[in-house]
């Protein structure tokens, strides 16, 4: 587990295994959305186009979308949204393809944030994961791999394969440590992440996260704008910023080769939440400090 966490008014930070490369899983969209957001600001694209999903978009079932009749043309906005606050993975890869994931790379790089990175897509994922089990699905199209018969499959084989191509291939959804992804949202809380507009919509849709039962779970009256990252059960990450008192305090937690349960992942992350609200003088539920 690698923890960072800093209040940025007083700039006290605790960082344990901050520096050590981790895979972000989806925490990687937020910096995805900042390029989207730089491009906005440039001029290259704006919020209000629209890209038309296509069959070959669908990814295997993550949010809405994958159900959705090709033609639907939401606007960028709509899959900022979506890739967010349900971390649905085919607007994720219509947005990256928009943007260019090199391009991501290379805007964290300009931050001064040396490893944090994305390569590959949702779907050069889903080949190689489905292609464990069956090569016939190594070079599948996204309407394809939706299909897939998990049912033909034991469940511990459908796994193991998911864990080999964490550990095992070349392969990651995104790549960062727990102290450079705090600098993205450190950026974002201080207005300064592309721009004042830009940072204050992104923390608005961050604000929206459905997904909500690990940084927010033992947290009493404290606002939170959070991403969380899934690749379970061995990993299952957290980061965003937590309003206490009024004051923003940064929060990233990212996890890796966890033996365990799925429940007892997310709520060790919760845990490590609740730890540091308290310490900032949150109202914490106790259940989480036990």
């Amino acid at each position: 587990m690698a923890v960072y966490a800093k209040h940025l008014r007083t700039g006290e930070t605790l960082a344990i295994d901050a520096d050590t490369v981790y895979e972000t899983f989806s925490v990687i969209k937020v910096p995805i959305m900042a390029e989207v957001f730089r491009q906005a600001k440039e001029g290259t694209l704006s919020l209000r186009d629209r890209l038309e999903f296509h069959a070959g978009d669908a990814r295997i079932p993550s949010g809405v979308l994958y159900v959705a009749d090709p033609g639907l043309a939401p606007t960028i906005k709509d899959l900022l949204h979506w890739m967010i606050i349900i971390s649905d993975n085919s607007a994720t890869d219509m947005l990256a393809d928009k943007v260019g994931r090199g391009r991501v790379t290379a805007f964290m790089r300009t931050l001064g944030l040396t490893k944090t990175e994305i390569k590959y897509s949702d779907l050069d994922w889903d080949r190689r994961w489905l292609g464990f089990l069956d090569p016939s699905y190594r070079d599948a199209t996204g309407d394809r791999t939706i299909d897939f018969p998990f049912d033909r499959y034991a469940d511990g084989t459908v796994s193991e394969a998911f864990r080999k191509v964490i550990y095992e291939t070349e392969i990651f959804f995104g790549r960062s440590t727990a102290r450079e992804m705090g600098r993205v949202f450190e950026l974002m809380a201080r207005g300064e992440l592309v721009s004042k507009e830009a940072s204050d919509l992104m923390i608005a849709i961050l604000k929206r996260q459905q997904v909500n039962n690990r940084i927010p779970r033992y947290l009493e009256g404290v606002t939170v704008a959070h991403k969380t990252g899934d690749g379970q059960p061995w990993i299952g990450n957290d980061a965003g910023i937590m309003w206490i008192k009024d004051e923003p305090v940064v929060l990233v937690v990212f996890t890796g080769r966890h033996r365990g349960d799925t429940g007892s992942l997310h709520d060790a992350v919760a845990r490590v939440a609740a730890i540091v609200a308290d310490h900032f003088g949150a109202k914490v539920d106790p259940a989480g400090l036990r």
